[in-house]
């Protein structure tokens, strides 16, 4: 009789060992399908944040050439306030029409009429011929 006890406790114990098996074999699946999952997204994330790096990088390059830029105005600000102000605006637009400027320059630059412009235009043409 006492060997059939053994063998039934071990035949038990078995039955457990193998439940307990399929029940880890179980669990040991559903934390891989998690790893996978978690694996996707930090390639995922990886990507977005390689995309970032790359814009932080054109977006600075566009900054440092607005700098630039700004700059550039500053110096051109700068210089035309230096000028003499005593000048006005039709010796400016003299020697701008001398240099080659067109009418629309001198609109916008002088301030004058478009009919102002046309006029010192036709007075350099006149004076170049002579």
């Amino acid at each position: 009789m006492i060997p059939y006890i053994v063998m039934t406790l071990a035949l038990l114990i078995a039955m457990a060992s193998a439940a307990a098996c399929f029940w880890l074999k179980h669990q040991l699946d559903g934390v891989r399908k998690r790893l996978s999952l978690q694996e996707t997204s930090v390639l995922a994330l990886r990507g977005a944040l390689s995309a970032l790096h790359s814009e932080e990088q054109q977006f600075e390059a566009y900054r440092k050439k607005v700098d630039q830029q700004l700059r550039r105005l500053a110096e051109q600000q700068e210089q035309v306030l230096m000028r003499d102000v005593d000048e006005g605006p039709y010796r400016q637009a003299m020697r701008m029409v001398r240099q080659g400027a067109t009418r629309d320059d001198l609109v916008a630059s002088c301030g004058l009429s478009s009919g102002e412009a046309e006029l010192l235009l036709a007075m350099h043409r006149d004076q170049s011929v002579s």
